[in-house]
């Protein structure tokens, strides 16, 4: 009776952490979005999330203490509730990036882009589904979806690579865009760290099944 309440209470969990990764999804989105158009009110309505996402945290977080406290978890749970704890941080940064992108495209709305930006909703569709896949790959366990979603990292690693050389370029080539391509950098690092957000989170869905993060024994 008591464990299957629990696995009530943890698949209610899940769910809290499947709306909220689905906000974040659409956060990425329409950040990349409004850089793309230069839309200044998609800006503001990125930046108005922030409530939103605090909502989804401090939820999840007392339903998570809530648990630990009331059903005395055995280890393996302890994991997975600890596991949630830390995802929420992650994905509450992931926002917090997503928000510093539309700060800085508010800047660059009233601008006639001199480079091409492909690359930038490249890294943002590939953060996008990573956030999708490591939240998934926790909610079913799945440790190969994991696996992706660190694989997929280096890939946005080699984007923001191939971004910064085009931006160095442009500045030489063309030094009254410095300030631009400069603008365009931080976007990209700012994407480069959402990737690394979701990696992080694939690595406690990781510890969540091994009790190993990064190798080392937790728990």
């Amino acid at each position: 009776m008591l464990r299957n309440r629990f696995q009530k209470e943890l698949e209610t969990l899940n769910q809290e952490l499947i709306s909220m990764a689905a906000l974040i999804e659409k956060i990425i989105g329409d950040s990349t979005m409004a850089l793309t158009r230069q839309d200044k009110v998609l800006c503001e309505r990125v930046i108005s999330y922030k409530d939103e996402v605090n909502i989804f945290k401090a939820e999840i977080e007392s339903k998570a203490l809530k648990i630990i406290l009331m059903q005395q978890p055995v280890a393996s749970d302890l994991r997975k509730i600890s596991t949630a704890l830390k995802m929420i941080t992650d994905l509450e940064r992931i926002a917090g990036q997503a928000r510093d992108i539309c700060e800085i495209v508010i800047h660059l709305c009233d601008e006639d882009y001199q480079p091409t930006i492909e690359i930038l909703p490249q890294m943002s569709e590939l953060t996008r589904q990573m956030v999708y896949d490591c939240v998934n790959s926790f909610v079913k366990e799945d440790l190969e979806l994991a696996a992706k979603v660190i694989e997929t990292d280096d890939i946005i690693d080699s984007l923001f690579d191939k971004l910064k050389k085009k931006m160095i370029k442009l500045i030489k080539d063309k030094p009254s865009f410095a300030d631009q391509a400069i603008y365009f950098l931080m976007v990209g690092k700012h994407l480069e760290k959402i990737g690394d957000h979701a990696e992080n989170i694939a690595e406690w869905v990781k510890y969540s099944k091994s009790g190993k993060h990064k190798n080392i024994k937790i728990i």
